[in-house]
């Protein structure tokens, strides 16, 4: 089976290619997703039995306020060009990776369920990126319905590992956090955060996720579902976590309110995940801190 990944050069992506090493992997160079006339010729020229779809146009809550139009314009057209191209040229199977910012903010159960999508708009905050994955959901289905083609996505909660290649803007808070704390130590400063320290998030690591992801297509799965650990714990929670995990207890958190929290809480439901991955077993958030801040005293 020949497979081809987008975004591989991103957290999940480098990951994934311990899992599926055979697979193609092309550069932005290579395949330019916002090109049609590109991915067309690519796709011709591949001939893939299965996409994977990773790559996005991402950044941090602050950059998504700034920069609206490019997160709703460049995702919009990344995913429509790609997903419309990859069914004209007879590819049965595809993968979108989504995210759990596409699911309503107000909500008055938790944690969300996958038919809650449609159930009210995304946080403010991240409404350009938020409605251009959510659109994709709906392309994505559109095509498994009506081509009858193995078209499905998945809805991952948010990531964190090891980087191996840095990208402008993009921030990803454990990993802002591990490195925060490298530095606190290093300098005996403060560990400064952004908010007020009191939204709830679930954390998965990129390895994980990539897993799952190899073992979903290696499977032949057809389903489409949030995936996430069984974990829910404040931005506060996750610095005192990391803090005493590290045996670094007497550095001091101090919060900047002046910048907005973002959406308060966004846990989904892993029941329909785990009744395909009944066994699956998530990296401890400890040992993650640990090999994360390993790789910061390494490298930095």
């Amino acid at each position: 089976m020949k497979i081809v990944v987008t975004g591989g050069s991103g957290l999940v992506g480098s990951e994934l290619k311990n899992y599926l090493p055979e697979a193609l992997y092309p550069s932005s160079k290579e395949l330019n997703l916002l090109n049609s006339d590109n991915i067309a010729s690519f796709l011709k020229k591949t001939k893939p039995d299965y996409v994977i779809h990773l790559a996005a146009h991402v950044g941090s809550l602050h950059d998504n306020i700034r920069n609206r139009c490019e997160y709703f314009d460049n995702n919009i057209l990344i995913n429509t060009f790609l997903t419309m191209l990859c069914a004209k040229n007879e590819i049965q199977n595809f993968l979108g990776i989504l995210s759990t910012c596409i699911y309503p903010d107000k909500i008055s159960e938790f944690p969300i369920m996958e038919n809650d999508l449609h159930d009210g708009s995304p946080h403010e905050s991240l409404m350009s990126y938020s409605y251009a994955k959510r659109a994709h959901s709906v392309q994505i289905d559109n095509y498994r319905t009506t081509k009858n083609l193995n078209y499905q996505y998945l809805i991952p909660c948010n990531m964190y590992g090891i980087e191996k290649s840095v990208h402008k803007n993009n921030s990803h808070f454990i990993n802002d956090l591990i490195k925060k704390i490298y530095y606190a130590k290093k300098y005996e400063k403060d560990l400064i955060l952004f908010g007020d320290g009191t939204p709830l998030r679930q954390f998965m690591h990129a390895s994980d996720f990539a897993k799952i992801i190899a073992e979903y297509v290696l499977r032949g799965l057809s389903i489409s579902c949030n995936v996430a650990p069984n974990i829910n714990l404040s931005v506060n929670s996750y610095a005192k976590l990391a803090l005493k995990s590290l045996g670094f207890d007497n550095i001091k958190i101090v919060y900047d309110n002046s910048l907005p929290n973002g959406q308060f809480r966004k846990d989904v439901s892993n029941e329909k995940f785990l009744t395909y991955f009944p066994n699956f077993r998530f990296k401890k958030l400890e040992n993650g801190f640990q090999e994360l801040y390993n790789h910061y005293e390494k490298n930095l």
